[in-house]
């Protein structure tokens, strides 16, 4: 009898052995805690793919109206340059009296004079302020 109790009395002892450690683990704070952020780290990754999701699409669809908004802008250009010359014809604009308000050879002269003139314009002193000066000389 010895040996049969000896050998149930290491296998209740293992088996016990192997119920508290799994009893401890279910029931534990850490083991509940660990579960707690497993979960959070799950949602957290849904969370991010979705919200990936989302900024892609934003994305493809503001390229999308981006496009369309550049072929009716070519659409409408055509359609301006296409029309422009029956709409208004050499003759209104005669009698308008429209005339260029802007000569290029004459203004182009003009500018130029007056860029390269000798005189400094009228809110400048002749006088020197004296800020460039060396430390020598203020003295």
């Amino acid at each position: 009898m010895d040996s049969e109790m000896t050998t149930y009395l290491i296998m209740g002892l293992v088996l016990g052995a192997i119920i508290g450690i799994i009893i401890t683990n279910v029931f534990s704070s850490k083991a509940r805690k660990y579960e707690q952020m497993k979960r959070e780290l799950e949602v957290t990754k849904q969370e991010l793919a979705t919200q990936k999701q989302m900024i892609i699409k934003h994305f493809s669809h503001s390229a999308e109206i981006l496009d369309n908004m550049a072929k009716e802008f070519r659409r409408l250009y055509q359609h301006m340059a296409d029309n422009s010359n029956n709409l208004v014809s050499q003759e209104d604009l005669n009698t308008l009296n429209l005339t260029p308000t802007m000569n290029i050879n004459t203004d182009k002269t003009v500018l130029e004079s007056k860029i390269q003139g000798s005189t400094p314009p009228k809110d400048y002193s002749n006088n020197p302020s004296g800020l460039l000066k060396g430390e020598e000389t203020k003295i």
